[in-house]
């Protein structure tokens, strides 16, 4: 009966462990890292083998699309985050279910971002102005890696430029 208690229907999940939800970080980042990559590789190869027609005028809207999508979307993640990770704040660290939820809110942001400006290049059937919001996305994103600094250190008060750091 207790065996039903604690692997049955209302036993709470264990705690994810902080070495478990970094490399669970450090997956998703790379397998998001890489999903760019090979679209724009995807890209390239498809608009190599296109026809230009000088005849139809380059279309702004996928461009407008992703870059009101990065302005909007990729701060609005980064204030959930700054939510999620309230404790850091005050010297506590963050439990890692919640760095990890953070975090791939932010990779996620900019991830679509990017593939919203790439899937823009498929439509116009043109590199340029699309590229420019996925180069932006892809640049924030590859300064985000997954450290775990926040999960395990415990740093002094907002409120104290001695001790505080950004959490990573």
């Amino acid at each position: 009966m207790a065996d039903l208690a604690i692997h049955g229907q209302g036993a709470e999940p264990a705690p994810t462990s902080v070495r478990t939800a970094l490399r669970l970080a450090w997956s998703t980042w790379t397998v998001l890292l890489i999903i760019p990559f090979l679209l724009f590789l995807t890209v390239v190869w498809d608009l190599m083998f296109y026809q230009s027609t000088a005849s139809r005028p380059p279309a702004q809207t996928w461009f407008l699309v992703s870059s009101g999508y990065l302005l909007v979307v990729v701060p609005a993640s980064f204030f959930w985050r700054q939510r999620l990770f309230k404790p850091y704040w005050f010297g506590k660290p963050i439990a890692p279910a919640k760095y990890f939820f953070g975090m791939l809110t932010i990779w996620a942001a900019l991830e679509v971002g990017g593939i919203i400006s790439l899937l823009g290049c498929f439509v116009d059937q043109a590199l340029l102005p699309n590229l420019l919001p996925a180069l932006v996305a892809f640049m924030f994103y590859v300064t985000l890696w997954p450290s775990g600094r926040s999960m395990v250190r415990s740093v002094g008060h907002v409120e104290d430029p001695a001790v505080y750091e950004e959490p990573r």
